[in-house]
């Protein structure tokens, strides 16, 4: 069964690495739709996120960004499986960093206490896994990772995340234990921070509502002062993105990593209609009565 299931998974992703962009872009614009008209419990969750986040939006506004999105998140879905089927200068012309961004990589990387990577869930930010193509041998890049249910589908995008060097980490084996060897060693940990963190994550405001937040970077950042870079992919074409890298500022008193980081991409969802329109608007980011209240500083 494994067997056929790979197979399966090959010739898919094959089929889609040959098949003209224009088709596979009708085909999520397809996708999307039946998304938004057939699954009405999907759509009633991502047009009342989305309604958190700008409640002056017209109901049109509303649909055409929720349409959108959904659209992205589905070539974001393809872009898994055909992407062991693309050579390293096809993907590096698809997926670009230009060099002000790639010193900025270099520069924080002189850092002897490591680097911390956040990562918001923005179309093709698997294809950060690009980036030691880029930056070069040494580069020490950790990436913290939820493993998916099938285990042959993992399997196969685990492998196509490991395809340059960038090392998984596996959050249900020894994950947090693991994160900080990384640091210790002065290496590279990359993290989505922006997902619903369950019952361990903090209660905190996102576009000015109670959400569960992931405390882990509080407690790298407390443990071992990494340099902390925001890392994403700002989409230019069906599958097509320039790299970003932004350097975290200051802390404002008694503010923490994650508030930071909420705060940095509210300001880029209500700024760039590019980032607001790719990102996962499907995920259930603000589950009620879920998490922590926050107490005192986390560590």
């Amino acid at each position: 069964m494994n067997t056929s299931q790979k197979q399966a998974i090959f010739v898919f992703g094959w089929m889609l690495s040959i098949s003209p962009s224009c088709l596979l872009d009708g085909l999520c614009k397809i996708l999307a739709f039946l998304v938004l008209n057939f699954l009405p419990g999907r759509r009633k969750l991502v047009l009342s996120n989305l309604k958190i986040g700008f409640p002056e939006f017209t109901r049109w506004e509303l649909l055409k960004t929720a349409f959108r999105s959904v659209s992205n998140s589905m070539e974001q879905g393809l872009l898994l499986f055909v992407w062991p089927h693309f050579n390293k200068a096809k993907l590096k012309q698809k997926f670009s960093l230009d060099k002000p961004n790639l010193n900025k990589f270099k520069k924080a990387n002189e850092q002897k206490s490591g680097v911390l990577w956040l990562i918001p869930h923005f179309c093709h930010a698997d294809a950060l896994s690009i980036t030691p193509l880029y930056i070069g041998e040494g580069h020490g890049v950790h990436a913290l990772y939820r493993p998916l249910r099938n285990e042959v589908v993992n399997s196969f995008v685990k492998s196509s995340r490991e395809r340059f060097e960038v090392v998984s980490i596996d959050r249900k084996d020894g994950g947090m234990l693991k994160t900080l060897k990384v640091l210790k060693r002065g290496k590279t940990l990359a993290t989505l921070f922006d997902q619903n963190a369950g019952g361990a994550g903090t209660k905190l405001k996102f576009f000015g509502k109670y959400c569960s937040c992931t405390t882990l970077p509080d407690i790298l950042a407390e443990k071992y002062k990494p340099k902390v870079l925001f890392v994403y992919t700002r989409r230019t074409g069906f599958w097509k993105s320039s790299i970003e890298v932004e350097e975290m500022g200051e802390l404002e008193t008694n503010e923490l990593v994650i508030e930071n980081a909420n705060r940095w991409l509210e300001n880029k969802l209500k700024s760039d209609v590019v980032l607001r329109e790719s990102w996962l608007w499907m995920h259930q980011r603000w589950k009620p009565n879920v998490g922590q209240t926050r107490k005192g500083k986390i560590r």
